[in-house]
């Protein structure tokens, strides 16, 4: 027997790892059908949670056999599981195509809309979590012979499956899903499955069933109800949490994979306490009440542990004399806390550490609920099935009902802080029920439930948690910038929140600057004086839109302030619609925000979309709108990738009209250089006729066009009469280098950075929906984990490729070409923040190393150049210049031009370390010890012995 349990329990293991990853998988997959709106993800979710528990309930009363063990069963069960595993992707093929063909029939109807993806979600889940639910109730029932053993076997082998699911969790978020793939993640887990359940088979094909005739089913009472309310808390608190660490970071995945990993372990845990508890004889009624009355005591003062753990990389910084901090040139970090290595530490260690704080203690007590139950309620070996069966049924719609009513009603309707309470005040009332009904004389549990309460009531007296999680651990406190001239900084202020079914959106207010803000992200910025980059970003389709006419239907993609799609509204189109998911950015906008973006939201041209963006657009007529322009959050945000693919890319081409253009964001101090690349050449795979367009000082935007375009330059100077309308853009320039107005042709016409020439050499992956790329890196992800905001833009920018002015004229009618030199310098000039040269310059020292001039004054000029293509961060031809600074005039050694080559060094050297070790090294092979080659050597050992120390604080060096 025990040799058949410890098989059974590796198996149960495995089993709980492979249902895990199905579930990572297939629930995002299905959301690429039906959408990521709030109902969509409600349809998903309670599809796959019903199956479950229907498997649980008729597996649990049925399916017995007289001369085969359920074991046999349970192996059987797990070959199913993996033949549809195999058979997933060519099935969610078959549920989209239904779905596409009923969409225009129930679209106008939400009752219908709902039967229809639940329906089609139902059918699809339906064989796999039918199966997945009956596995319990069949180990149970082969494995548990012993009247005494009951509840703490029952309880041992939930655990076991649980911790299997921590496993599939860990294992599919770090590598199965980057490596193989969404379907090859589905195939290789339904290779699994098939294996286990030969495995099952071939090992209990001789076993005889323990209990062949089911014992009368004794009545569940009181049991039933604490089930479903157990299931219910779990993942009430569960959902409470996610929106609770939506408020600390931008969700990535590694949050989301921690988040559920410490969560399952958690139950896991509380279930194999129960199990040694009920081995030295206490009660399981008595766990499961003290259990539940802890609860809230610990979930609603564990909440502030986030902080406790730092291990995120900081610049290394220098004090000014304004009292402030300046970062380091070589943009070296120092990490607060260091373990294992920089990138575990980011990916692994920390979000690991920082949610099991919050998390990790009130849902082990929360673990305790089903195996304790299922202690309590049955009698004997032959009811085990049965009940494990009705209980784990009730547990799993508990689940699904707190999903939805913990998502959809409780925040939106009480807040986080409203959600806490109601979640802590239904923890102790079911404690009390189970204190009342079976432990009356259970002293630990009453002492409990005065903690609970006193919990509960000094919780709702304090200050609302979303407000205090925003103000001093969220948004508004990263906001300060260490690095700002003035160090006397204050936090913003927070002016409205508003707690919605998917996001918590909330206004901040500093310094005439207002901030629209979901979670973690800033979605949009008012400058009350400043440049207002987002409305000039809303002329870009339009300024640059084909040919004389104007574009007549346009579709605005994820609202934020509305300033970039309400610039639309000032030239006479036809009808605007506006897409997005969060109904609360929605109110906000129309509520605040009306004076800054054209009132659209009361516009008449104007129709509201509460859906998810690449739902209506795949769900949109073929050639429905003139322009498509898109404001999506940051491209690494967990499950944004689907944005960015080139499945999408298909189908907003579909719906683009011929002549039409499409506009998304590309925010280069949310991306690295390689991200940037890869979301570049997948959006020209699709659209060839691609441009990179600057509207800000770091906000950039990419224009495609289903053909080529040509761009009326009239029609160009005609609509920025219109621009120059728009608020505070009067007499405004890019920067004090530039000659013309912002609203002028002379400087909309240099804000093409890149043109289809250089877009089409670009060497970088395709995005598809399948892999996610962005999520998980591309393989300079550290430099995102290392840097945002300025200096991941500057890294970023330099980076992309770049047109001559000259070869853009060719898409200007009449052509261009005469005055691209004015272009190129005027461009060069609204590119400061990126330390671009001026092309001026640039020509006059080039002039210098044609051979006319001596050699010490060509040798300065190559070093001049090597200086300004090193600030704007060129390394390649840094040194390429200086190499020929050094062939003209090898002996150079005054301080000045040994203190250029020196910043060729020091200039970012965190970023390009092993770039400037191999450009030195060839220094040092062709000119040996000249002075310059030897104070850069100097200067790069420096650094390198800096770097070492750094690495010698991590374990894995």
């Amino acid at each position: 027997m025990r040799s058949t349990l410890a098989l059974a329990s590796i198996l149960f293991f495995c089993s709980g790892a492979l249902g895990l990853s199905y579930e990572l998988v297939w629930i995002r997959k299905a959301g690429l059908v039906v959408g990521a709106s709030h109902i969509a993800i409600a349809t998903v979710l309670t599809s796959f949670f019903v199956g479950l528990a229907f498997g649980s309930r008729i597996v649990g009363r049925y399916l017995r056999s007289k001369h085969r063990s359920p074991l046999l069963l349970y192996g059987l069960f797990e070959l199913g599981i993996g033949a549809f595993a195999l058979a997933f992707p060519l099935l969610f093929d078959l549920v989209e195509s239904a779905y596409g063909a009923l969409y225009p029939i129930v679209a106008d109807s939400t009752v219908l809309l709902f039967g229809t993806r639940f329906a089609l979600l139902f059918l699809l889940f339906l064989p796999p979590t039918f199966l997945m639910g009956g596995t319990l109730p069949l180990l149970l029932d082969g494995l548990v012979t012993r009247d005494d053993t009951i509840g703490a076997k029952a309880s041992l082998l939930y655990g076991i499956n649980v911790f299997g699911a921590v496993a599939g969790v860990v294992v599919t978020a770090y590598w199965a899903i980057p490596a193989l793939g969404w379907n090859g993640t589905s195939v290789v887990a339904g290779c699994g499955n098939l294996a286990l359940g030969t495995v099952a088979a071939l090992a209990f094909l001789r076993h005889s069933p323990p209990n062949a005739v089911a014992a009368p089913e004794s009545p569940l009472g009181i049991l039933g109800g604490v089930a479903f309310g157990s299931g219910m808390l779990a993942i009430g608190f569960q959902v409470g949490w996610a929106r609770y660490f939506s408020l600390l970071e931008v969700g990535s995945v590694w949050t989301t994979a921690s988040l559920l990993a410490v969560f399952l372990a958690a139950l896991a845990t509380g279930s194999l306490i129960v199990a040694a508890l009920l081995r030295y004889g206490i009660a399981p009624v008595t766990v499961l009440a003290t259990a539940l009355a802890l609860v809230p005591a610990l979930a609603m003062h564990t909440m502030w542990c986030w902080d406790w753990v730092d291990f995120s990389p900081q610049i290394a910084a220098l004090a000014t004399e304004q009292g402030g901090w300046r970062a380091l040139e070589s943009l070296e970090v120092q990490p607060k806390s260091a373990l294992l290595s920089e990138r575990l530490d980011m990916i692994l260690t920390s979000p690991l550490l920082k949610v099991g704080l919050v998390v990790f203690l009130p849902a082990m007590l929360l673990g305790v609920g089903l195996p304790a139950l299922i202690a309590t309620a049955t009698r004997a070996s032959t009811e085990l099935r049965s009940t494990s069966g009705r209980l784990a049924f009730w547990s799993t719609l508990g689940s699904s009902a707190g999903a939805f009513a913990t998502g959809y009603l409780l925040l939106p309707l009480t807040g986080l802080h409203g959600t806490w309470i109601i979640l802590g005040t239904g923890a102790l009332l079911l404690a009390l029920v189970v204190q009342v009904k079976f432990a009356p004389t259970n002293v630990p549990g009453w002492i409990a439930s005065a903690a609970g309460g006193i919990a509960v009531v000094a919780f709702a007296a304090s200050e609302d948690l979303t407000t205090s999680t925003i103000t001093k651990l969220g948004l508004a406190r990263r906001t300060v910038n260490r690095f700002a001239p003035k160090p006397d900084q204050q936090q913003p202020r927070l002016v409205e929140v508003v707690e919605g079914p998917l996001t918590t959106s909330f206004v901040l207010n500093k310094d005439g600057k207002t901030q629209l803000c979901s979670g973690f992200v800033s979605m949009a910025t008012i400058h009350e004086e400043g440049i207002p980059g987002q409305v000039v970003q809303g002329h870009l389709p339009v300024l640059f839109y084909p040919g004389k006419k104007l574009p007549s239907h346009c579709l605005g993609v994820c609202l934020g302030s509305g300033q970039s799609f309400g610039a639309l509204l000032a030239y006479p189109i036809d009808s605007l619609d506006v897409v997005d998911i969060s109904r609360s950015i929605v109110d906000l906008t129309r509520r605040r925000f009306g004076a800054y973006n054209h009132d659209l939201g009361r516009d008449p041209r104007v129709t509201f979309h509460l859906d998810d963006g690449r739902h209506f657009i795949q769900r949109a007529h073929a050639g429905s709108y003139d322009v498509i322009s898109m404001e999506p959050p940051p491209p690494r945000a967990d499950g944004v990738h689907t944005l960015y693919s080139v499945e999408f890319y298909r189908a907003v081409r579909r719906a683009l009209a011929p002549g039409g253009v499409f506009m998304q964001w590309l925010p280069l101090y949310r991306v690295t250089p390689n991200d940037a690349r890869a979301i570049l050449a997948t959006q020209v795979s699709v659209f060839p006729q691609s441009f990179v367009v600057r509207q800000g000082n770091e906000d950039f935007m990419v224009l495609s066009y289903p053909r080529r375009p040509t761009f009326d330059l009239r029609a160009i100077i005609e609509r920025c009469k219109t621009l120059a309308k728009e608020r505070n853009l009067a007499g405004k320039r890019w920067s004090p280098r530039c000659r013309f107005d912002i609203a002028t042709f002379q400087a909309v016409v240099p804000l093409l950075i890149a043109g289809p020439d250089a877009l089409a050499k670009l060497d970088a992956p395709v995005l598809t929906d399948d892999r996610q790329h962005l999520g998980y890196g591309l393989g300079d992800s550290w430099l995102h984990l290392r840097y945002q905001g300025r200096f991941l833009s500057r890294i970023t920018f330099a980076a992309l490729p770049k047109s001559s002015m000259l070869s853009l004229a060719d898409y200007l009618d009449p052509p261009f070409h005469a005055s691209a030199p004015n272009a190129e310098h005027e461009r060069a000039a609204s590119l400061d923040f990126f330390n671009v040269a001026d092309p001026g310059e640039v020509l006059r020292l080039r002039v210098r190393l044609t051979g006319l001039f001596k050699k010490p004054v060509a040798a300065n000029a190559a070093l001049r150049l090597a200086e300004l293509h090193d600030d704007e961060l060129d390394k390649a031809r840094a040194f390429s210049e200086l190499h020929r600074a050094l062939e003209l005039e090898p002996g150079m050694h005054e301080p000045a031009q040994i203190r250029i080559a020196n910043k060729l060094v020091l200039n970012h050297f965190a970023v390009y370390a092993t770039q400037i070790h191999a450009a030195v090294q060839n220094l040092e092979r062709t000119f040996g010890d000249r002075p310059v080659v030897t104070a850069m050597r100097a200067q790069l050992d420096a650094l390198q012995q800096r770097e070492k120390l750094r690495h010698n604080r991590y374990l894995l060096r």
